[in-house]
């Protein structure tokens, strides 16, 4: 059953708010979505205990009564903020602090009081019910069929631009409406640069190459990274290879709903101990996933609280030497009071390109 997320959320922050606000700018905040339906760039959303309210101007105004069942409202004339203050003036409104902007916030502080609820919208959001594990096993599948096409017709010699633009192009012809990030593609020396962005280098033999890439469908993210030897490479990046995949796998098969992020961080964390090479994994096992590429919760080593169930969440130990050559294996997965399930497919025993 598809779960009322706007009573949901007004139940969890009514003690401390009449109202709860969210603004959109140029594709800002996906909140807005999540909650209203809109797929517009540039909107508002206020719900209180019975009011569901859609502030948009002239060019959405078609497109978001199509797409909501929010009571709409015409901005005509004034910007979004100054419409939502006619309604919220002399009330407590919550808004998601990281979100805001902070013309907005001085714009409003002066006619309401304002709580930070961000944690409370956060744990709404991590939980995801069928219909958003199926949007997001859509964007994987897209993703993982575009980068097989684009394997077909990689080259020694291309750039990591070119690489990047041929994986765009097949994830957009076949079905998503954009990449969920800026396309990571790092080869050789330029892998130890954890987000090492396409560059004009040129992809040559007996280097590493690692990819880092997710797909955008029906407003739900994935995000995936493989790496491959191009060519014959050492015996050192190969058993860093093994490590850094036995990590990952180890990971995820102790975890499941209930176990602290930053317990579920030290499975891979200190299996790459053991091997010497945890000083080269510098950042988190990973982090939650849905409309946005980046949600809560997260498995780093401060992440203390439990993860919930039912969170899709990257596993995505990596491996980074300064200057010869870096190693990453990232997949998405279901966690569950009961386990887990690995939502994405792509072979990751090693790979020559």
């Amino acid at each position: 059953m598809k779960r009322d997320r706007t009573s949901e959320l007004y139940q969890r922050v009514k003690s401390k708010v009449d109202y709860f606000l969210s603004i959109t700018s140029e594709g800002s905040n996906t909140t807005v979505r999540y909650l209203s339906g809109f797929t517009g760039d540039t909107g508002c959303v206020i719900v209180g205990e019975k009011e569901r309210f859609l502030l948009v101007d002239s060019r959405f105004y078609t497109q978001a009564s199509e797409e909501s069942n929010f009571e709409m409202v015409k901005v005509e004339n004034a910007s979004l903020v100054k419409k939502a203050i006619e309604i919220l003036k002399g009330k407590t409104v919550g808004i998601e602090g990281s979100r805001f902007f902070y013309s907005w916030y001085k714009e409003l502080s002066d006619q309401v009081k304002i709580e930070d609820v961000e944690e409370e919208v956060s744990a709404i959001r991590a939980v995801k019910d069928d219909e958003e594990v199926e949007k997001i096993r859509k964007a994987i599948k897209v993703a993982e069929n575009a980068l097989t096409k684009t394997l077909e017709r990689f080259r020694i010699g291309m750039t990591e631009k070119e690489f990047a633009a041929i994986l765009e192009y097949e994830m957009k012809t076949n079905g998503a409406s954009k990449p969920s990030f800026d396309t990571i593609v790092a080869s050789g020396y330029r892998g130890a640069l954890p987000h090492g962005l396409a560059s004009d280098k040129k992809i040559e033999s007996g280097e590493m190459l690692v990819v880092d890439f997710g797909s955008l469908v029906d407003g739900y993210c994935s995000d995936l990274t493989r790496t491959f030897a191009v060519g014959k490479v050492s015996q050192e990046e190969k058993d860093a290879y093994d490590a850094v995949l036995q990590a990952q796998l180890t990971a995820i098969e102790r975890s499941k709903a209930g176990i602290p992020g930053k317990e579920i961080d030290s499975y891979a964390r200190n299996f790459l101990k053991e091997k010497k090479l945890d000083s080269y994994f510098g950042h988190g096992l990973g982090h939650g996933l849905g409309m946005d590429v980046h949600e809560s919760p997260f498995l780093n080593t401060r992440y203390d609280k439990p993860i919930n169930d039912r969170v899709v969440i990257t596993f995505e130990p990596g491996v980074y030497i300064p200057g010869k050559f870096g190693i990453r294996i990232e997949d998405d997965v279901l966690l569950t009071e009961n386990g887990h399930e690995v939502l994405s497919n792509f072979k990751k025993t090693f790979t020559v390109i």
